[in-house]
């Protein structure tokens, strides 16, 4: 009997202070009142979960390169990679020049 009533009453003081928040008084103020942590459900818990798995997955990538010199060997590697592909472009152009199919428009 006594949770019975209980519930009633936070029942109408949850009512009471969503009607505050919502209308404004006669002076035109909107009263703020304190938002129930508990509302928040299961939704709001997995939402939270993907952020926390987003941050995570960002900071496994961001730990690539422990040291310096592996960012620094990366960097080497592929700028090698790119004069490499660059040369091999450059003697294709030279062959189809000098078969005088090169037609670059």
């Amino acid at each position: 009997m006594y949770m019975a009533e209980f519930d009633e009453r936070e029942k109408l003081k949850l009512q009471r202070e969503k009607e505050m928040s919502e209308n404004p008084d006669e002076d035109g103020w909107i009263t703020v009142t304190k938002s129930n942590k508990l509302s928040a459900s299961a939704d709001s818990a997995v939402e939270k979960k993907k952020i926390y798995d987003k941050k995570m997955e960002k900071k496994k990538k961001e730990m690539l390169h422990l040291y310096n010199f592996q960012a620094r060997e990366k960097r080497k590697e592929a700028y090698a990679v790119l004069k490499q592909k660059f040369q091999e472009d450059r003697e294709k152009i030279a062959k189809m020049k000098a078969a005088r199919k090169f037609k670059p428009y």
